[in-house]
Order: C-alpha cells, then sequence, then structure tokens
C-alpha cells in the first residue's frame, strides 16, 4: 500500500504538470517516457541509449519520446520507478530479484513491484588489479581498497556474497564506493588496489582500463564458483573462452601455458589436486581434456543479467508496443551494441536432441514478467517459448514411467 499511494501521488503530480507543459508547448505533443541508466562508463547508459533511439527513430503513429535518464544505477531505477518518476529502467537481475522479495539491501524498505520487460545480456564483472599488485587471489583483497561499484546502484548485493565465499570478510577490506570510470582512473593512480569491473561483453571500463595500464583479471577460485552458481539462482556460468574472446589481451594466464604442456597423468593430477569438475575426463583425447581444464579452472560468472524493468502499474498496452517495436528492428538493435542482439532467434538443443527457437529476452529475470510483455510473447508463436516462473528452458515431456 504505501509504494501504490507514493506511486499514485506522485506519478499522478508528475503526469499532470507534463501534460499541461507539453500541451502549451506543442499542441497534442509527446508522451514521453523515462529510461533509467546509471552513471558514465558502465554499459548501461551506452545500451540504454541505443534502445531510446531506435524506439524514437521508428515509433511510427505512437506518440512517445523515449528520453534516456542519468541515475546512480539498478537500485535507484527501481525506486524510481516505484515513484513514478520513471516508466522504464535498466537493472541486474540480482539487484532486482532482491527488490522483489525485499531482501538483502532492500530489507529496511520492503519489497517492490517490479517487473520484467526483457533481458538483454549477461553481465560479466571481474575483480581487475594492476599487473604489478602483487594481487593473485581475491582472498588476496584482505586489507586492500577495492572498489565495489558506484553509491547507491546496489552492486554490494553480488560483489558481497562473491568475497565472503572466498573468505573475505566485509570488515577485512576498505570499501570505495565510485562509478567504473572513476574507477580506472583510481586504479591508474593507485588510490585503490582493485575494482569489481564489467558489464556486457565487452565492457567499456576494461576496455579503458587495459589501455591505460598493465591489466590484471583476478580469477574465481574454481570451486567457491561452482558454489556460488549452486547457491545463488542469480549467478550463472560465463565460459572462459568466451570472455577470452573478447578481452585476447588481458585474459591469459601462466597456468595456461604450463597446462596446454601437461601429460594425460599431470593433466588428471591437476583435476584432483584442484578439486575441478571435469566430467568424462579420462575418456578425453589430450587437447580436449586440456581445453577442458582451462575451462573449468578459470570460468567466470554472470553475476545477473541486464534486463529492462517496469512498474506493474505501468499501462500494459504501452509495454507490448515497446517491445512490439524492438521486436521489428531487432536487426537494427544488434547491431547497434553487441548486448541488444537478445531478441535474435537463435537455435538451442535441449535433452533428447530435440531444439527450439528460444529468446534470450525471456530468459533469467529473476523477476515476474510484467502482463503486457507476457501478452507479446504470446502472440509470436515464433519465439516459441512462454516466459514461465522458473525463468528457465522448459524440459521436453518425459515419458510416463511404468
Amino acid at each position: 500500500m504505501r509504494q501504490e499511494t507514493k506511486r499514485w501521488l506522485s506519478g499522478g503530480l508528475l503526469v499532470a504538470l507534463g501534460l499541461g507543459a507539453v500541451a502549451c508547448q506543442q499542441g497534442e505533443g509527446h508522451r514521453f517516457l523515462s529510461l533509467g541508466t546509471a552513471p558514465v562508463g558502465g554499459t548501461f547508459p551506452v545500451v540504454g541509449g541505443a534502445i531510446a533511439e531506435v524506439l524514437n527513430l521508428h515509433r511510427g503513429s505512437h506518440n512517445w519520446k523515449v528520453q534516456i535518464k542519468g541515475s546512480k544505477g539498478s537500485q535507484e531505477n527501481i525506486r524510481r520507478l516505484a515513484s513514478g518518476q520513471f516508466e522504464l529502467g535498466m537493472s541486474n537481475s540480482a539487484i532486482s530479484y532482491f527488490a522483489s522479495q525485499g531482501s538483502s539491501s532492500w530489507q529496511t524498505e520492503g519489497s517492490y513491484d517490479v517487473q520484467a520487460v526483457c533481458t538483454l545480456a549477461p553481465l560479466v564483472a571481474m575483480f581487475v588489479t594492476k599487473r604489478d599488485s602483487g594481487i593473485r587471489a581475491i582472498g588476496d583483497l584482505k586489507g586492500r581498497r577495492v572498489v565495489i561499484g558506484p553509491a547507491g546502484a546496489g552492486f554490494e548485493m553480488f560483489v558481497m556474497p562473491i568475497l565472503e565465499a572466498h573468505g573475505v570478510a566485509a570488515d577485512s577490506f576498505s570499501a570505495i564506493y565510485a562509478p567504473q570510470g572513476v574507477a580506472v582512473e583510481m586504479l591508474g593512480d593507485g588510490a585503490v588496489d582493485a575494482a569489481f569491473l564489467g558489464g556486457a561483453l565487452p565492457a567499456q571500463s576494461i576496455i579503458q582500463a587495459s589501455g591505460s595500464f598493465q591489466v590484471y583479471v583476478i580469477p574465481f577460485d574454481p570451486r567457491v564458483r561452482g558454489q556460488l552458481i549452486r547457491d545463488y539462482a542469480f549467478f550463472k556460468p560465463i565460459p572462459h573462452a568466451l570472455v577470452k574472446s573478447r578481452y585476447p589481451k588481458i585474459l591469459r594466464y601462466e597456468l595456461e601455458d604450463r597446462i596446454a604442456q601437461m601429460s594425460r597423468e599431470e593433466a588428471l593430477s591437476f583435476i584432483l589436486d584442484q578439486g575441478l569438475r571435469v566430467p568424462g575426463a579420462e575418456s578425453m583425447e589430450l587437447d580436449a581434456l586440456r581445453k577442458a581444464l582451462v575451462g573449468a579452472r578459470f570460468g567466470w560468472l554472470n553475476v545477473g543479467s541486464m534486463q529492462v524493468v517496469t512498474h506493474k502499474s505501468t499501462d500494459k498496452q504501452l509495454i507490448r508496443k515497446l517491445l512490439e517495436v524492438l521486436w521489428e528492428q531487432r536487426e537494427e538493435l544488434a547491431r547497434r551494441h553487441p548486448a541488444l542482439g537478445f531478441l535474435q532467434l537463435r537455435s538451442v538443443p535441449l535433452p533428447g536432441g530435440q531444439k527450439r527457437l528460444i529468446q534470450g529476452a525471456v530468459l533469467y529475470t529473476g523477476i515476474p514478467f510484467h502482463p503486457g510483455a507476457v501478452e507479446f510473447y504470446e502472440s509470436h508463436p515464433e519465439i516459441g517459448f512462454r516466459p514461465n516462473p522458473a525463468n528457465r528452458v522448459p524440459r521436453p515431456p518425459q515419458p510416463a514411467s511404468d
């Protein structure tokens, strides 16, 4: 009730003022829609700007004018959706998930009625330091100055579980809040020892860092990474080979070179010593075993998918029309940024050899879909996938057991 009342009062006032101003200036005018993004230096402003441009260029008979609004990031966007200041917002699915539950950093505020419009791309963030810092493991961040994200963005909701799982308690290091672009400058100046950087691949902040100094990306402990994936629904595995293809100059480790020279006996012994999971290792060809071993040792994390969210009270026809335009212009979106290929049809193998066309747009939201989004996805059978509460690729029907 608190949020609904707050949203009704502030939203009604804003709409009244906005309509009055537009009527005075432009006659019929446009319906202005605000899309909250994040501080400059991350992926949200770039991707959000591209979405707004496409929606405005191809609005056709729709009278909207989408404007991107700078903010502190996911957490502020969700709050401003509730207050009626934003109609749309960029968010990290982990932060949206906790907001919808009223847990983690949202406990004092309670739950928010945030709902998904679409999922865009995995957000791959990593602890970055200077190569000469001496930091080689996440456990080495104890006693160090570490940027964990912009103030008010909510990064701590997924950064702290990673640090604590690696034995780095909240009171064992100096947490510093800064936007990603500023964090890179602080790393370069020696003002901090490490920073949590990233976003959709490739992330602007990591490219900026690699062009400014010799970068070292701190790898996860593979056993801890596996446990994080099991413990938290919003953490997803990201293959080392995929991330390395986007950052070929900086993701190179001496251990990779050692693995590339290992005999079969050495590789199998290394798997046991490191507690790695490499299914079928004993029967693999040696080259395949070496590649699988590198992947198991240097896997990365999707720390929450980038998504567009809205409030549950947003007009469902508006959300459906916005998605229709994005669908019609999906090829142009994909050309504007790698993260915007989310509406490209792709074939994903399912158990039993079956394949199904699915959309990244309906996977791993962590929160319910807005009714307008559900109507859109259901109206396009070519997507072949209906949003479901678990946000998973559905399993094919299993034969009944005798």
